[in-house]
């Protein structure tokens, strides 16, 4: 009888138990979720380990001269990666800030937004990153696609999120008292890229904090691929970032044609940190799990990892466009002239070789064929973003112009004696945050809104003397829509320098 009594009292304060657990909705500290199994949990063991992967005993790459404004870093268990993203967060050490916006994917569940962290701070074996709730919560004011919630940050049943909280053992370490303010993208569209960009611009520059925060992008590349394949794939990625390019990448990703979880965020951030000032990308490190010295690796399945770092430097100067001698622009327009007169007349045309011989024109740009009849348009095509080298880029653009514009058809024979002809060489595209930004005469403009687009080239508003509103207004009306919506919110639009050869 004692027996069944006691079993009772047992069964009873299990329940009492049960019922008094905080939920994850009642949890305003997020507890550690995968220490243990992505990072050691025990806090001596894993500052060892940091300390190992951080080397803060070796020189830095980034001078603290330069201004580090945002980082990317990979999010898989320390063994595999954390090699590499100790060589992103080695170069916070020592510089200050007062919060780190962390951005990171959901692995797990979907949702159409950003989910900013609702609650008060993430907890590691190194202790509690509070939460810095005024950012936070002005953050998540600036529209629809970005909401305080805990959506995405789970820890309780089922599979938790690992891809921000595995950043912030690195934060402590290297900025002991720096505030975080945590967010995961249920969704990478690029409207939510876009509004997230937007809203953590304009919350920075209405707080005043652009100079105190540091921004984070969570993210693996290449997954599964054999160690060759991954480094092959992620190439590209590199390059891309290299160029700062990060409508490309954006437009890669979407594409399939590279592989990153974390791809939003780091579209993000390279956005975000742009318009901040930074100028100057830095590759840190690129390797995969099959380059860890911390396990034996398996290279017939591995994954990509990057550290990389977006810099204000005041004495580097970007090159947008190519730097061409008269001679080599006069090469280009006469093969962009042969191509559109042998296509016109039916005769196959192939580049000369020593024209692909040239370094000027064997970098990657993208580029507008323009031709005009007695100085009226009569075709002009291009394409938005590069993939190939700007030789051959022309090669393909000046036939798709001779035959494939649809507001004025195929150029005949007979045309060929009136035609002239202008190449338009564009620089990678800007992000515009404010109408400000734009220059008439030296930047063209792309519109994107929903499913469509349109472009307009610098020479356009210069040739019709507009200013910045007409010129907005007639990209619209370009792009088959009403021309006030360049003042939507959800209206995407970029600038552009060019090269233009007559």
């Amino acid at each position: 009888m004692i027996v069944i009594i006691l079993f009772f009292l047992f069964l009873l304060g299990e329940i009492m138990n049960a019922q008094d657990a905080p939920s994850e909705k009642d949890i305003s500290y997020r507890p550690a979720t995968v220490a243990g199994s992505f990072y050691p949990a025990n806090s001596d063991t894993l500052k060892k380990d940091l300390a190992e992967y951080l080397e803060l005993d070796k020189p830095r790459i980034i001078p603290l001269e330069e201004k580090i404004i945002g980082i990317i870093s990979p999010h898989a268990g320390y063994v595999y990666s954390g090699f590499v993203a100790g060589k992103a967060y080695r170069e916070l050490y020592g510089r200050n800030y007062k919060t780190a916006i962390i951005i990171a994917p959901s692995h797990h569940i979907y949702f159409p937004y950003a989910s900013v962290f609702s609650g008060d701070a993430y907890v590691t074996p190194l202790g509690n990153s509070l939460v810095d709730k005024e950012l936070a919560t002005k953050l998540s004011q600036q529209n629809s696609y970005v909401k305080l919630s805990k959506d995405g940050h789970s820890w309780g049943k089922g599979a938790p999120e690992h891809s921000l909280e595995v950043q912030i053992p690195f934060l402590q370490f290297v900025l002991p008292e720096i505030k975080i303010v945590p967010i995961v993208m249920g969704s990478q569209d690029p409207q939510i890229i876009h509004s997230l960009s937007v809203a953590i611009y304009r919350t920075l520059k209405e707080l005043n904090r652009t100079d105190d925060v540091i921004l984070v992008a969570s993210s693996d590349l290449s997954h599964y691929h054999s160690y060759e394949t991954a480094y092959e794939i992620d190439s590209k990625f590199v390059s891309t970032f290299e160029r700062y390019d990060y409508y490309k990448l954006t437009a890669l990703l979407n594409n399939r044609d590279i592989e990153a979880c974390g791809g939003g965020p780091i579209s993000v951030v390279m956005t975000v940190t742009e318009a901040l000032g930074a100028n100057k990308p830095v590759k840190l490190l690129y390797a995969t799990s099959g380059d860890t010295p911390y396990i034996t690796p398996i290279k017939e399945r591995v994954v990509g990892y990057f550290a990389g770092a977006l810099v204000y430097d005041s004495k580097y100067q970007p090159k947008l466009l190519p730097e061409l001698s008269n001679a080599e622009k006069g090469e280009l327009l006469n093969v962009v002239k042969n191509i559109v007169e042998a296509t016109a007349s039916g005769v196959k045309y192939s580049l000369p070789e020593e024209l692909l011989n040239i370094p000027s024109f064997l970098q990657e740009f993208t580029a507008f064929v323009t031709i005009k009849k007695n100085d009226e348009l009569r075709a002009c095509m291009g394409h938005i973003f590069p993939t190939k080298p700007l030789i051959l880029e022309l090669n393909e653009v000046a036939k798709t112009s001779s035959t494939s514009d649809w507001r004025f058809g195929p150029i005949r024979k007979d045309e060929l004696p009136y035609l002239s002809y202008e190449i338009t060489i564009l620089s990678r595209f800007k992000k515009v945050f404010s109408y400000e930004q734009i220059q008439v005469g030296k930047h063209g403009l792309y519109l994107r809104y929903k499913n469509n687009s349109g472009l307009l080239l610098p020479q356009v508003a210069t040739e019709r003397n507009w200013d910045v509103n007409t010129f907005l207004q007639n990209l619209c009306l370009k792009a088959g829509v009403a021309k006030t919506t360049f003042l939507d919110p959800d209206a995407e639009i970029y600038s552009f320098e060019a090269l233009i050869i007559p």
